[in-house]
C-alpha cells in the first residue's frame, strides 16, 4: 500500500478537508515521539507537504523515564528527519522530578510539557513568518475509542461521550479516524521503521487496560465496534455543537451589565442547555476547562431554587456566589477590599439650598449627631432607623432584606455615630439624622472610591 493509495483509501484527504485542518501555507508543528501513530503521520504530512506548500517542523520530548531506550528513540527521530529535510526540536525534560514536585501524575506532567513545547515551537513559527501554524497530533481511532470508554467507566457528560476532537483551536488531528492496525499494516507494508515503547504494553495503566483487555473483546462481540464508537463519537460532537450554540445563546440573553448572569434566566432553561451555559461561563475563571467537573455544574443547578444565598466552592480558591437574583465568581483570595476616600464639610442651612442627588454623597442634620463620626464595616448591635416613626432595623437585617451578598456585606463602608448607623454607603441613610424644617446645621459627607 503506498502513500498515495492509503491516503485515498482511508479517506485521510477527506477527513482533513471536511474540518478545515489544514490550508495552503500553513505552518505544521508535528508531535513526533517515533512510535507508528506519529511515524505514520509523519509520511502522510510529507506527501501533502508540496500540494499544501506546507513548512514541517517535528518536535520530539525525551521524557527521560526509560533511559537508554528513550535516549534511542530521540536518535530515531532526528536521523528520520534529517534523512528527509524535516527541521526538528529535540528537548530532554525531567517528568519524573516535575511530577513529584507538582504532585501530578507521569502521564498528566509529561502531557503538560508536551504540549508547552508544541506551543512554543508554534510561536516561534509565527515569530519567522508563518501566519497560520497549527499541531498535528497522532491519535488515531483507537485512542477515540479508549478515550470514550475511559470517560465512561470514571462518569461523564456528552463532552466525554463526543471522544477525541479532530480539531481543538490550534490542534489537528489528521489520523483520528483511521484504526490503529491499518497504520501497522501500511508502515509494515512499507518497510518503514518505527520505536516501541514498553510501557504501552504493561496493563497497570487504565488505559492500557482497555486497549489490551477491552477494545478486543468489543471487536470479538462485533468486527466493526470500533468503526461504530468513531461513527457515535462524530454523531454526539454534532448533537454538542448544537447544545454548545444554544448555550452561548442563554449566556447571552441571562448576561448582567456587570458581568454576572441572571439566576432567572438559567433555572428556566432547558436542564442540558443551561448544564452547558454554566459549564461554559465558569471554563472562564479556570486555566483549563477540565478543571469544570461535572459536580461543580450538578451542585450549582440543583441550588438554584433555593432561598436566599449560595457559595460553592471552585479549583484555584475561586467561589461561585447564586445570590439572590444573579450568579457570579469572585476570587476571594486576591479580592481588593472596598477602600475609596471620603470628604466632610459643615455648613449652616440656608433657605433655598439644593439637596444633593449624588447616591455617594449625603446631608446629615448635625445637631442630632451625638458621638463622634466613625468611618469602619459592620459590629454587632449596629442598626439604623428605618422611617419618621422611630422604628430601628439592625444591619444583618437591613442586608438581608436588601439582598447584599454575604461576601460583600463586611466590605461595605458605614458612617456611624456610636452603634447607630447614619449611611450605609452606597445604599440609605437613617431617617433619624435627615434634613428637616428644623435643622440649621449640616454635615456633608461624600464617598469617592479610589
Amino acid at each position: 500500500m503506498t502513500i498515495g493509495s492509503f491516503l485515498k483509501k482511508k479517506k485521510i484527504n477527506d477527513f482533513i478537508n471536511k474540518y478545515n485542518m489544514i490550508k495552503k501555507g500553513d505552518g505544521i508543528v508535528l508531535g513526533l515521539s517515533g512510535g507508528p501513530d506519529s511515524v505514520c503521520l509523519f509520511f502522510v504530512l510529507l506527501a501533502l507537504r508540496q500540494e499544501y506548500d506546507l513548512t514541517i517542523h517535528a518536535v520530539h520530548i525525551n521524557h527521560m523515564i526509560r533511559g537508554k531506550d528513550a535516549d534511542e528513540d530521540q536518535e530515531f527521530v532526528e536521523n528520520l528527519c534529517k534523512a528527509y529535510q524535516v527541521d526538528i526540536t529535540s528537548k530532554k525534560i525531567d517528568i519524573p522530578a516535575m511530577a513529584l514536585a507538582s504532585g501530578r501524575s507521569t502521564e498528566e506532567e509529561a502531557r503538560i510539557a508536551r504540549y508547552q513545547a508544541f506551543d512554543q515551537v508554534a510561536q516561534e513559527l509565527v515569530s519567522a513568518g508563518i501566519p497560520s501554524v497549527k499541531i498535528a497530533i497522532a491519535h488515531n481511532a483507537d485512542d477515540n475509542a479508549e478515550t470514550v470508554l475511559f470517560h465512561m467507566a470514571r462518569g461523564c457528560g456528552l463532552d466525554g461521550m463526543c471522544g477525541i476532537a479532530p480539531v481543538r483551536g490550534n490542534i489537528i488531528r489528521p489520523l483520528r479516524a483511521v484504526p490503529k492496525a491499518e497504520i501497522m499494516q501500511f508502515l509494515d507494508e512499507n518497510g518503514i521503521d518505527y520505536c516501541i515503547d514498553a510501557t504501552n504494553s504493561e496493563t497497570v495503566y487504565d488505559r492500557n487496560k482497555i486497549r489490551h483487555n477491552i477494545l478486543p473483546e468489543l471487536s470479538e462481540i462485533n468486527d466493526k465496534a470500533l468503526e461504530h464508537i468513531t461513527d457515535m463519537t462524530e454523531r454526539l460532537s454534532e448533537v454538542a455543537d448544537f447544545i454548545q450554540l444554544e448555550a452561548n445563546g442563554l449566556l447571552e440573553i441571562a448576561k448582567s451589565d456587570n458581568g454576572h448572569i441572571r439566576k432567572r434566566a438559567i433555572r428556566t432553561a432547558p436542564r442540558v442547555i443551561s448544564t452547558q451555559a454554566i459549564k461554559t461561563y465558569l471554563s472562564k475563571y479556570m486555566p483549563n476547562e477540565k478543571d469544570v467537573a461535572a459536580v461543580h455544574v450538578e451542585n450549582i443547578l440543583d441550588l438554584l431554587d433555593a432561598e436566599g444565598e449560595r457559595r460553592i466552592d471552585l479549583p484555584y480558591k475561586k467561589t461561585l456566589i447564586i445570590s439572590y437574583e444573579e450568579i457570579y465568581v469572585i476570587d476571594e483570595e486576591n479580592s481588593p477590599e472596598n477602600q475609596g476616600t471620603f470628604n466632610v464639610r459643615e455648613f449652616n442651612m440656608e433657605a433655598g439650598m439644593k439637596y444633593p442627588t449624588d447616591a455617594y454623597t449625603k446631608w446629615f442634620d448635625c445637631a442630632k449627631i451625638t458621638n463622634k463620626i466613625v468611618i469602619r464595616t459592620r459590629a454587632e448591635g449596629d442598626y439604623l432607623t428605618i422611617n419618621s416613626a422611630g422604628e430601628h432595623k439592625s444591619i444583618q437585617d437591613y442586608f438581608v432584606d436588601e439582598k447584599i451578598p454575604k461576601h460583600l456585606r463586611d466590605s461595605i463602608p458605614l458612617v456611624c455615630d456610636g452603634s447607630h448607623v447614619m449611611w450605609v454607603v452606597g445604599h440609605r441613610i437613617s431617617e433619624y439624622y435627615k434634613i428637616s424644617n428644623e435643622t440649621t446645621r449640616i454635615i456633608e459627607i461624600s464617598y469617592t472610591e479610589d
